[in-house]
């Protein structure tokens, strides 16, 4: 992983701002180098670090603070749309107000944060259920606890057959939703990766959690994920991403630059040398996905740009 949080140190040069201190360093490393794991994760840092630089005692520190945000959502923001958005509405007005008025609006958004993302996550659980009211064996790939929660409220609400989940081996996805679900009363399928095609013929809905939305409507999730749309459109199931509108980028699915390679070399045995290259994420394209579960409910990927217009703002 490049360490990108030194490139804030030549843009605060050429602004003639000072050195971010430790404090900040440690974030950008926890958040743009990704020493900590997860887009809410990072957002859940970023929007904190910013206030905490805005109310520093210094004239520059409102700037600082906003050259920190823009820093922010031009790294990992551009893989991560809800970081970049979450940043945007934070920062929304900071800079035509005066200083300390500014870093107090900064530090309240920050903490509304949680709150309002909470309300989202609630909204969307309860539309997705009223969505997926028929859907009695959901077909589940790779971890998502947003999926998690609609797949438990369902099985409260209307009552579910079976639960089937691939194992999702490329990070172990599947073995999370085991650990997650087990206390419901409902049966659980676990299948090898292999058997998406017998696991599709077995269940009434395939579910995705997504990292980022395109625009247009494609779901960025595990490997395997676009196998998986493919099982499940070839036996007529409906595909669903489930994402908070937050999660939805500017660019459409032919703007996106290739997926970074990463290691699976627990695929190798002691002694055995080979490369084990291949993406981490991949793009379910538009057409291989029926709707986007939303806090507005469930949104066509032609709708998908008309619909940010009901994003909190």
């Amino acid at each position: 992983m490049p360490e990108r949080r030194f490139e804030l140190l030549d843009t605060l040069r050429r602004e003639g701002l000072p050195e971010p201190d430790a404090e900040t360093m440690q974030g950008l490393h926890d958040i743009v180098d990704e020493g900590v794991l997860g887009a809410s994760n990072h957002v859940a840092l970023a929007l904190p670090l910013v206030a905490r630089i805005a109310w520093l005692d210094r004239p520059t520190a409102l700037h600082e603070a906003l050259v920190l945000s823009r820093f922010i959502a031009g790294t990992r923001g551009l893989a991560a749309p809800i970081v970049a958005n979450a940043l945007a509405w934070q920062s929304r007005g900071a800079e035509d107000l005066p200083p300390e008025e500014a870093a107090r609006l900064l530090a309240e958004r920050a903490t509304e944060w949680d709150r309002a993302a909470a309300t989202r996550r609630h909204a969307l659980v309860e539309r997705s259920v009223e969505t997926l009211q028929s859907c009695r064996t959901p077909l589940i790939y790779d971890y998502s606890s947003t999926v998690a929660d609609i797949v438990r409220a369902l099985a409260q609400a209307s009552g579910l057959e079976r639960i089937v989940i691939p194992e999702s081996r490329a990070i172990d996805g599947g073995r999370r939703y085991m650990t997650a679900l087990r206390d419901l009363d409902v049966p659980l399928l676990f299948l090898p990766d292999a058997a998406l095609e017998h696991a599709a013929g077995l269940s009434d809905a395939l579910l995705l959690g997504a990292e980022s939305v395109t625009l247009d409507g494609g779901v960025s999730n595990t490997i395997g994920s676009v196998p998986a749309a493919r099982a499940a459109r070839a036996h007529g199931l409906p595909v669903y991403g489930a994402a908070d509108l937050f999660k939805v980028g500017e660019r459409r699915v032919g703007e996106l630059p290739p997926p970074a390679p990463r290691d699976y070399d627990f695929l190798l045995r002691e002694g055995e040398t080979a490369s084990t290259a291949a993406p981490e994420l991949e793009v379910v394209p538009p057409d291989l996905v029926t709707a986007i579960l939303t806090e507005i409910g469930p949104v066509a990927p032609t709708d998908l740009a008309v619909a940010l217009r009901h994003r909190a703002t």
